[in-house]
């Protein structure tokens, strides 16, 4: 299963992407593949671990090596500079059937040792990209990554901490997903990023895989407050929890202590709702296909990287067989 975490910047997507990478490795015993998609990269510190500058997806270098990795034999992408992100897997393509795939293990880290937990990060701006670059481009291989993982075992998971608000509609991040858990804590700020996301989720035929959870709550009243904002009702509510805000003051790691009790009844809650997606990874190919159909039309395409409508392949078929 793929699931994302999105949500207004602080309302905790990244600590509930942290807790529910716990959750699933330590108390589910599942493998996890965690990927920091967030420019701000709280991630890694979340889960106790350091991230060097040569393992980050935007690194030019990691870049290369992974496109040319999932392209494999596939002759509709001339090369690897011609992936763009909404570059769909065709035949020959390498599909990542496992979040232990050896291909992905230099530019992962393992976390505290844990069996089968590690962590894969896109990285934000460098200082030649500073008033250069957008930080769109730097998700352009994440995309590509995860348009190319088909899990060969449903006990695998890939846990995503998404970019703040809504920047995953800006290409097809919003696609990648078997479910996206969107956060709201009990302000207006964040219910306001809550509906934009909804009505933008329901624009481009995903809304089936939102499920919205509500945080930092304290009582009945904050979950009644953004079910009247948001006009979602929440498959969970997560506590305002002091301990955890103390331990990250520390800059301590989220440990499993956390997912506990009332904390691991949500995250089950969690787990659940993201087992039984709305649409199949043949729907989402699909809904990738009109996007990059789209994207060709683009000008700056165009002119950069011809025409490419020729990367979809309407023969493929994602299966479970490798």
């Amino acid at each position: 299963m793929k699931i994302a975490f999105a949500g207004k910047g602080g309302s905790g997507k990244s600590t509930t992407s942290a807790l529910f990478t716990r959750y699933m490795n330590a108390v589910q015993n599942r493998p996890v593949l965690a990927i920091d998609a967030d420019v701000n990269m709280n991630l890694s510190g979340l889960l106790g671990v350091e991230v060097a500058m040569d393992k980050l997806m935007a690194n030019p270098d990691v870049a290369d090596v992974i496109r040319n990795y999932i392209k494999g034999t596939n002759a509709r992408v001339a090369d690897i500079s011609k992936f763009l992100p909404t570059t769909p897997p065709g035949e020959g393509s390498n599909l990542v059937r496992s979040v232990d795939d050896a291909a992905l293990a230099p530019y992962s880290v393992r976390i505290n040792d844990a069996p089968s937990l590690n962590l894969m990060s896109v990285g934000t701006y460098d200082k030649d990209g500073i008033g250069q670059t957008c930080y769109h481009s730097h998700l352009f291989v994440a995309e590509n990554l995860l348009s190319h993982i088909a899990l060969e075992n449903d006990n695998d998971w890939v846990v995503c901490d998404m970019v703040a608000g809504t920047d995953a509609f800006a290409y097809s991040m919003h696609l990648q997903f078997d479910a996206i858990v969107l956060i709201a804590e009990p302000t207006p700020e964040s219910a306001e990023v809550c509906r934009l996301y909804m009505e933008l989720a329901r624009e481009s035929g995903i809304d089936g895989l939102i499920h919205l959870v509500a945080n930092k709550i304290e009582d009945e009243s904050d979950i009644e407050f953004i079910v009247k904002a948001t006009g979602m009702t929440p498959i969970a509510a997560l506590p305002h929890t002091s301990a955890l805000k103390k331990l990250r003051q520390r800059g301590d790691a989220i440990s499993t202590d956390f997912v506990t009790g009332d904390m691991a009844t949500a995250m089950e809650k969690i787990m659940l709702a993201a087992s039984k997606p709305a649409l199949s990874a043949q729907d989402r190919m699909a809904m990738l296909y009109a996007l990059h159909t789209k994207l060709n039309e683009k000008k700056w395409v165009q002119q950069g990287y011809g025409d490419v409508m020729s990367q979809i392949d309407p023969d493929f078929k994602i299966t479970k067989v490798a």
